[in-house]
């Protein structure tokens, strides 16, 4: 990989999901990066970036122009922001072409980007392009705006899947989704890697005596959160010593804080924290990570890794989670939390009475757990293969 550059485009807050920045800038000696954010984030942070390293280090960034959208109309401005987003593409990445020459891979997560690197490997300003498949967003959606929506992404989607150089799926289920509905040839097998971990041993420094529960991730009501505040009131009157503290930004972040402005400094939300260090220094002192995912035919959930559960596992925090991913039933079989049925009113108080009754079972397990999708074992397959001359040997 000495000679191998890197074009990597994704959006925050998912850019360094399992680490994968990291190992960009820790394998190739030239990574040139673009941010974009999709969600209003909520951070002190400047972001929609494009960043160059070089040999592991930061040299250079420019500050890439964001459409200022309300979230109310986020979905109607999605034409115009795909638009924008594909020409700074193409117009930066011409311009780094005129100075070094075609970058080596050009490399994205989502479907959209993909299609562009398409376009600038056909223009030859790249060698090759690498499509990590990470979503599917079922067409049932009630609203029609989300529908149609989903509907345009679908076809970027079949489109980058069938041009990309190489196509490497998070899971089985959404390789095999493709091949049933005839987007890939049945008879080909496609690698499978999924988010990685970062796993270490940290001591919990906290002494405050203080039970705390945490959530990660983008603010939507998909994602479960409202049960916990459906609950709240119940765990207060056994567990006094209660701190709730969520970290992330979104669509639905006034609704969660409405739901919390009654119980004062017993909820603490942190907002987008951009770095992964300040988040392993607000997470290391979690007793239990939730990832209630409601279930649902139109939830994405279902299809994709769940990224803040190996964020959970990476520091051996014990997970409540719902059965809407498969990574759930690894949850359960390695005792790295506990698996509840969402709509069951009870289970919720007893998961968390399991857990706080067995934490270094349960912490034990999520330890392990962590330590089998580490980053640096699993991510060098993304790039298996590749020749600076020759691109992926077929």
């Amino acid at each position: 990989m000495k000679k191998t550059s890197v074009l990597y485009v994704n959006f925050a807050p998912y850019d360094n999901v399992g680490r994968i920045l990291d190992y960009l800038v820790e394998n190739f000696p030239l990574v040139v990066h673009f941010s974009f954010d999709f969600h209003k984030m909520k951070t002190k942070s400047v972001t929609n970036l494009l960043k160059i390293y070089e040999d592991g280090k930061l040299k250079s960034q420019v500050q890439l122009f964001k459409l200022p959208t309300p979230e109310a109309v986020l979905f109607v401005s999605l034409p115009f922001i795909a638009v924008l987003i594909g020409v700074q593409l193409i117009w930066h990445v011409f311009k780094i072409y005129k100075r070094i020459g075609r970058l080596s891979i050009y490399f994205s997560v989502n479907a959209f980007t993909v299609w562009i690197g398409n376009l600038l490997r056909n223009a030859g300003m790249v060698e090759k392009t690498l499509f990590w498949v990470w979503d599917y967003y079922p067409p049932g959606y009630s609203d029609w705006y989300i529908r149609l929506a989903r509907w345009g992404y679908w076809k970027f989607d079949r489109w980058s899947t069938v041009s990309s150089d190489r196509v490497v799926f998070l899971n089985q289920k959404l390789e095999e989704l493709r091949k049933e509905i005839g987007v890939l040839p049945k008879e080909k097998n496609y690698p499978v890697i999924p988010i990685g971990t970062n796993p270490r041993t940290l001591v919990k420094i906290s002494n405050d005596g203080r039970v705390r529960m945490g959530h990660l991730g983008v603010l939507k009501k998909g994602q479960g959160l409202d049960l916990l505040f459906d609950h709240l009131k119940e765990f207060i009157s056994f567990i006094p010593s209660l701190k709730i503290e969520i970290i992330g930004s979104g669509p639905d972040e006034k609704h969660f804080k409405e739901r919390g402005a009654s119980y004062g400094e017993l909820i603490k939300f942190h907002g987008f924290l951009e770095k992964m260090d300040e988040l392993d220094q607000v997470m290391q002192h979690w007793d239990i990570g939730l990832a209630t995912y409601i279930p649902g035919k139109s939830n994405e959930s279902h299809w994709t890794d769940p990224s803040k559960i190996k964020a959970y596992i990476s520091l051996g925090i014990p997970v409540i989670t719902t059965n809407v991913t498969d990574f759930s039933k690894e949850i359960e079989q390695e005792k790295a939390g506990i698996v509840l049925d969402y709509f069951k009113h009870g289970d919720f108080i007893k998961a968390v009475q399991n857990i706080l009754s067995n934490r270094e079972l349960y912490r034990r397990g999520s330890e392990n757990l962590g330590k089998k999708y580490h980053y640096k074992t699993i991510y060098p397959a993304l790039f298996s293969g590749f020749s600076p001359k020759n691109g992926w040997l077929r």
